[in-house]
C-alpha cells in the first residue's frame, strides 16, 4: 500500500510480448506483466525502454533472462528462436517467485546504477572471501557465506554478483525456491533488506 501511495506503484505494468503464439507463452507474458506491478512506476517505465518478450520455460528448471545484446543460441526448451538481438527474453514456469526473479534481471540491466547500490553491498558484505562453490549450488561459484541462500552470492566472470538483486526482491515479494525467506532475510540479514526497501522507496533512475 506505501509503495502505491508514494511510488506510484501498479499504475503501469510491464510492456511484455508473448515470445510466440500460444496460450502458454502469452500465460507467461501475463505474468510478468503481474509481478512488474509491485515495483515503483519510474522502475518500470524505465524498464518498458527495452522490449521485452516472454516464452514458457517450464519444461527446464527454473526460468532464465536474456538481455537484448545477447546474441548466442536460445537455451533449449524456451520454444523461442532469438535470431535478432534487439530484445530482451524471459523465460519462466508458473511459479511467481521465478518470474519475479527473471523480471529483476529486466530492471537490473535497465537501471544499472540501481544495481551497482547492491553490488557495492556484496563486496562489502563478502570482502575476504574466496571464489568457491556455492552452498546447496554446486554447480555455481561465488562468495555466499554470509546470505540467506547461498545463490545470492553468484558470480559470473566478467560481470560480477548479478543475483544479490533478484535473489533479495524475489524474497520480498514471493517465495524462493519454494520457501518463505523473509523473516531469514530480515533476521540474518536487515542491511540487505534494508537497502532493497530503501531503494524501493527513494532510488529513481
Amino acid at each position: 500500500a506505501t509503495l502505491q501511495r508514494r511510488r506510484a506503484a501498479g499504475e503501469i505494468e510491464a510492456d511484455v510480448a508473448p515470445g510466440r503464439f500460444g496460450k502458454r507463452h502469452a500465460s507467461a507474458a501475463g505474468a510478468v506483466r503481474d509481478v512488474s506491478r509491485v515495483f515503483p512506476r519510474r522502475w518500470v517505465e524505465e524498464a518498458n525502454r527495452t522490449t521485452l518478450r516472454a516464452a514458457d520455460n517450464s519444461t527446464l528448471d527454473g526460468g532464465i533472462y536474456y538481455p537484448r545484446d545477447w546474441t548466442g543460441k536460445p537455451q533449449a526448451g524456451t520454444g523461442v528462436t532469438h535470431k535478432d538481438a534487439g530484445y530482451a527474453l524471459i523465460g519462466t514456469g508458473p511459479d511467481r517467485g521465478t518470474v519475479l526473479h527473471e523480471y529483476t534481471h529486466h530492471l537490473q540491466a535497465a537501471m544499472p546504477a540501481l544495481d551497482d547500490l547492491f553490488h557495492r553491498r556484496h563486496k562489502s558484505k563478502t570482502a575476504g572471501d574466496p571464489v568457491a562453490k556455492l552452498r546447496d549450488y554446486p554447480d555455481y561459484t561465488g562468495r555466499d557465506d554470509q546470505y540467506t541462500n547461498g545463490y545470492f552470492g553468484r558470480e559470473y566472470p566478467g560481470h560480477g554478483p548479478l543475483e544479490v538483486i533478484t535473489c533479495t526482491y524475489q524474497t520480498l515479494f514471493a517465495t524462493f525456491d519454494g520457501q518463505e525467506l523473509l523473516g531469514d532475510l530480515l533476521k540474518d540479514d536487515p542491511g540487505l533488506a534494508d537497502l532493497a526497501i530503501g531503494a524501493l522507496m527513494r532510488y529513481d533512475p
